[in-house]
């Protein structure tokens, strides 16, 4: 193996980690600019073997890398449900074909084997495609080596087999459809020349509905193992989760906001929150959708109709794709949502 981080400081940094082929993978966090769902991709004569086709973002043109290709997987036909990581390395921009978004985490262990990661798809290369393996719940995620997939990418000639020449394969047509559309939108999107105007937000759903979570008071996204009931609580107190040690207070905000109760999915995932106190929170959600960066003055008020009811802890919201996205107020959620354990018995 090549120089790699110390285990130690592997379990300290947080990883976004996505699924492909059934497969679980992860790359750090901080290398991850934003999540698009997959566009409409244009196929380039002089591209490398991996790069599938680029896309038009914003006015540049990312390249687009499918790992099944480098390690020789099967690819099933491209989905309207797949998605586009956009990673930055190195002064460099491109995309990985993602199948699902999972979570983003610290790691419960870190593995660096040899004899699971010396294999052929690392053999004769400058740097390892493959770091080791992260544990997370249960899960083994494979980490990938982002800069080293980068450098193979621009080392490498285009492939001759032709097994990715046509992008859209056997996609259906209501795909394809729904692929040129993306690729308009985000053709045409207005560029973000001062990211810092921007606020980032992940993009959660609860009871069908459309919900914003500020990125900056998020921790990370984790999925829910066994929930430990509190006695003597509100009814939006589902009770306490361990991760990693930690024991952190699960909240349904579906109380709070008034929306109908619902039992906990084996899918479900929980949003656990910044806090700078030892009062751990993370928060129920039906599903984590991606991360998007948005115009704050594209952000209007809610309907007067709307805010008396549960405005209280809604700042307002705004068109997402085709549908409406309403931004939750975490901090006052958390500083009024009723958070506290009755002692009285």
């Amino acid at each position: 193996m090549t120089e790699t981080p110390t285990l130690t400081g592997m379990l300290d940094e947080p990883y976004f980690v996505f699924a492909l082929n059934q497969f679980f993978y992860a790359v750090p966090a901080q290398l991850v600019q934003e999540v698009v769902y997959l566009p409409e991709l244009t196929l380039l004569a002089t591209t490398s073997a991996d790069v599938v086709g680029v896309f038009d973002l914003r006015g540049s043109l990312i390249p687009v890398l499918d790992v099944r290709l480098r390690f020789r997987q099967a690819c099933p036909p491209y989905q309207a449900s797949d998605g586009v990581i956009i990673l930055g390395v190195g002064g460099q921009t491109f995309g990985l074909i993602v199948n699902a978004v999972c979570d983003v985490c610290t790691a419960d262990s870190v593995q660096d084997n040899p004899l699971l990661f010396a294999a052929s798809i690392n053999a004769q290369l400058p740097g390892p495609l493959l770091l080791g393996s992260l544990t997370k719940d249960d899960r083994v995620i494979t980490l990938l080596n982002a800069p080293a997939l980068l450098r193979q990418a621009l080392a490498e000639a285009p492939g001759n087999d032709g097994g990715h020449q046509d992008f859209y394969g056997f996609a259906n047509p209501d795909d394809r459809a729904v692929f040129a559309l993306r690729a308009e939108k985000l053709k045409w999107q207005e560029c973000r020349e001062d990211a810092s105007g921007y606020l980032a937000l992940a993009v959660v759903v609860l009871n069908g509905e459309y919900f914003g979570v500020d990125l900056l008071a998020v921790r990370e996204f984790a999925n829910i193992g066994d929930i430990v009931a509190i006695p003597c609580t509100p009814d939006h107190i589902l009770g306490c989760l361990n991760l990693r040690g930690t024991i952190i207070t699960l909240v349904d905000m579906r109380h709070i906001i008034h929306l109908p109760p619902q039992a906990v999915q084996a899918n479900s995932k929980a949003v656990v929150i910044n806090s700078s106190d030892d009062f751990a929170v993370a928060l129920l959600v039906d599903t984590v959708v991606e991360v998007i960066y948005v115009d704050p003055q594209n952000i209007t008020p809610l309907p007067t109709a709307v805010a008396p009811v549960s405005g209280e802890y809604l700042t307002g919201e705004m068109r997402y794709q085709d549908k409406l996205l309403t931004l939750l107020d975490l901090g006052l959620i958390l500083a009024k949502g009723e958070l506290v354990v009755d002692e009285e018995v």
